[in-house]
């Protein structure tokens, strides 16, 4: 009895240190409803032909997309925790943290592979291949 009681405290220990991951940043971003959002394995393409990310379960989603220079790319947050997006070789952007709902914009202006993370959640990363 007192093992499954310090695996439950355990648990419920881990879950709270991982929901509260984040910060408190105050993240400057454009609120975006993700209302709709059809599941698949690739990006949700923009009605103006740009493409969305989703920022879920401390993951990116998907993880390597292929783009086109001048396309606009939206990282939208439907975590429960802040997250920000920063590139980390090739065309440089960076974000502010920002909760669930919001989300980032950029648009490549030059082709090549591009590696970008969370900075607040190690493992969380993601890639771009720009085409010209």
């Amino acid at each position: 009895m007192k093992r499954s009681s310090l695996l439950s405290l355990l648990l419920a220990t881990g879950a709270l240190a991982l929901a509260g991951c984040g910060g408190d940043g105050s993240g400057t971003s454009t609120g975006g409803s993700n209302a709709g959002r059809a599941a698949s394995s690739g990006p949700k393409t923009t009605a103006d032909g740009g493409i969305e990310i989703a920022m879920k379960g401390i993951a990116y989603s998907p993880q390597t997309v292929s783009v086109r220079v001048g396309q606009r790319i939206t990282w939208v947050n439907e975590d429960d925790v802040l997250h920000d997006v920063a590139s980390t070789s090739g065309d440089e952007f960076k974000s502010e943290l920002y909760p669930k709902g919001e989300s980032y914009s950029w648009t490549p202006t030059e082709p090549g592979r591009i590696s970008y993370v969370c900075t607040i959640h190690p493992g969380m990363e993601g890639t771009l291949d720009v085409t010209g």
